[in-house]
């Protein structure tokens, strides 16, 4: 996500001791007003969350293996949800068709007459920029929060 929506200013998280399932909203990140939610992989309870996301939500971008990590999450059903996870070539392929996927929406979906947006057009199939949703408009946000994010798609 980092390398998408650009730096997140402000971070909205769940407590410490919050039982989340499979699915549910864990995480919503913001960039200057526009943001996007995230779900929790697994069921299971919050033990702890970063309490420097509070102060500095960069980390998510700068170091997100390290000092931006978020939760520290104990499963509640490991065995059985770890068999809806996409594993080594089943996940490779699903994010190969994700990519795909984005390309083509930034083709369609965003407003390619506009030159605000003319960055993101990849009729040539060059690489997706960086960063790419950072200046876009909120409803541009919500369209790729549903298409690529919310769990029943």
């Amino acid at each position: 996500m980092q390398h998408v929506t650009g730096t997140i200013t402000r971070v909205i998280l769940k407590e410490p001791g919050e039982f989340v399932r499979r699915g549910e909203k864990i995480l919503t990140i913001i960039r200057y007003g526009k943001q996007l939610s995230l779900y929790s992989p697994v069921t299971g309870t919050i033990k702890s969350f970063n309490h420097n996301l509070d102060k500095n939500s960069s980390l998510m971008n700068s170091s997100p293996y390290a000092d931006g990590w978020v939760y520290k999450l104990e499963p509640g059903n490991w065995l059985r949800e770890i068999q809806f996870m996409f594993m080594a070539e089943k996940y490779k392929e699903w994010l190969r068709e994700e990519f795909i996927k984005l390309r083509n929406f930034f083709e369609v979906s965003v407003k390619s007459n506009n030159d605000v947006y003319s960055h993101v057009i990849l009729q040539d199939g060059g690489e997706l920029k960086n960063n790419v949703l950072a200046n876009l408009e909120p409803e541009v946000w919500e369209e790729f929060q549903s298409n690529f994010i919310d769990p029943s798609r």
